[in-house]
């Protein structure tokens, strides 16, 4: 596969940034927030496009919606300023590319190609390399006549929440016009203060990508029905019935499950491992936080298994591990009255996530969850994309995805090669996960 970037520029807001807005002071969960991007691709498939418009009236519209959104999101067309934990509200400019590419658009879809190659469809292929540019965007024109927009946002200022507002903004824009757009608010930087002191961030990983791979595991919406009757059953009474499990907490425990045999295979014994996940808390405080508010609202939540403590691997006590950590990151920030009780429980879990690094007899499974987002609502005005695509990473981790269809969940898995054939033999991730060619074969 070949893409050739054919335009690179920078695209300002439409109107000018007022100066009394230039300055915006970051908050303490940004200043902990690693300096990486987070990048994902929103794929339309030729035919909703063809209908509508032609490419060279589909670009321009792009162009200049991004022009005009960008005066409601202007800390996206600023720069970061590192030694200040400002963002620059300078009108510098989003970063633009245009790009064509010869190969399908289903190619990536039914997972076809290597999963690596979706990285050459967004401005920052390695999520490592950061910049003080808070967005990118690259337009990818398919030789099929399909198209995809790759999106590259700054870490240090948005977390999922964030970046799927923008674009939804920025399609509403498109559509409807500047007046239906839904804003962002920028006010944690005085609700929720940075620090002056030392503290602990969040630990950013070496670049391993080269050494990893990306495969994609589709859970249909009748799969985790299934799995959750069977937890439900196992449970007993352990309290499961009445929890009610969600989707994601399923399966979350059930790849760290997969995760933790992978490296009993390995390491030969049973080991401690700790899961990690971040928790959105969003309208989950007293203190008067829009719910619209822009920029890292999130914490780590870590759950920890104990092999000494279980001698047995079993899937519903994992379950009930990662659900008993969830309602007390829920419980504590319910409780949190000042901005200092939320900031200590973060910090006190990237020090937790810390302490087992160093150590090393703890094996630390990372995951990120954008389920329940809104990102396939996005629409330019030729449809709503056909897939939304995270891309691979240079860490081994997992993120899931909301699958477009039904109310199934896409689990993007990074690992090291010899990590990932025992993961895919796994006994639960064969039994309820399908590969994308099967699951998208009867959607395209």
């Amino acid at each position: 596969m070949e893409v050739i970037i054919q335009t690179r520029k920078f695209i300002k807001p439409s109107t000018p940034t007022p100066n009394h807005l230039r300055d915006l002071k970051l908050s303490c969960f940004d200043q902990i927030a690693p300096p990486t991007y987070c990048s994902f691709i929103f794929l339309f498939p030729a035919e909703s496009c063809v209908k509508t418009s032609s490419r060279n009236e589909r670009l321009e519209k792009l162009e200049n919606s991004l022009s005009e959104v960008l005066t409601s999101f202007y800390p996206l067309a600023g720069r970061f300023v590192q030694d200040r934990n400002t963002i620059d509200c300078c009108d510098q400019g989003a970063e633009y590319l245009e790009a064509q590419v010869n190969a399908s658009l289903n190619q990536f879809i039914l997972g076809d190609l290597d999963a690596k190659l979706l990285n050459h469809l967004v401005p920052f292929p390695n999520e490592l390399d950061f910049t003080p540019t808070v967005l990118a965007v690259q337009i990818n024109k398919f030789d099929c006549g399909g198209l995809a927009i790759g999106a590259s946002l700054s870490h240090k200022f948005a977390d999922g929440y964030t970046m799927f507002t923008f674009i939804n903004g920025w399609a509403t824009c498109g559509r409807l016009g500047i007046d239906k757009v839904e804003c962002l608010s920028y006010e944690t930087g005085s609700l929720l203060p940075a620090r002056s002191t030392a503290m602990h961030k969040i630990p950013v990983p070496d670049d391993n990508s080269e050494n990893l791979i990306t495969r994609r595991f589709i859970f249909s919406a009748a799969a985790i029905s299934a799995l959750k009757a069977k937890i439900i059953a196992l449970g007993g009474d352990s309290g499961l019935q009445d929890q009610k499990p969600s989707s994601v907490q399923l399966l979350i425990a059930l790849i760290w499950k997969a995760r933790i045999a992978v490296a009993e295979a390995k390491q030969g014994s049973l080991r401690d491992s700790l899961q990690i996940f971040p928790y959105n808390f969003r309208g989950k405080t007293v203190i008067p936080i829009p719910e619209n508010t822009g920029g890292n609202l999130f914490r780590n939540v870590t759950v920890r298994f104990t092999a000494n403590d279980h001698g047995k691997l079993e899937l519903q006590h994992l379950v009930n591990l990662v659900g008993n950590e969830i309602r007390h990151a829920a419980e504590s920030f319910a409780k949190a009255e000042q901005a200092e009780d939320l900031f200590l429980s973060a910090t006190n879990s990237s020090k937790e996530i810390h302490e087992e690094l160093i150590k090393g007899n703890t094996d630390v499974c990372l995951l990120t969850s954008q389920s329940k987002f809104r990102y396939y609502e996005a629409d330019f005005g030729w449809g709503k994309p056909a897939w939304v695509a995270s891309v691979h990473k240079p860490v081994e981790m997992v993120l899931l995805m909301d699958t477009r269809a039904d109310s199934g969940i896409e689990a993007w898995v990074t690992l090291e090669p010899s990590n990932m054939l025992q993961f895919e033999q796994d006994p639960d991730i064969l039994a309820y996960s399908c590969k994308p060619a099967e699951y998208f074969s009867h959607l395209l």
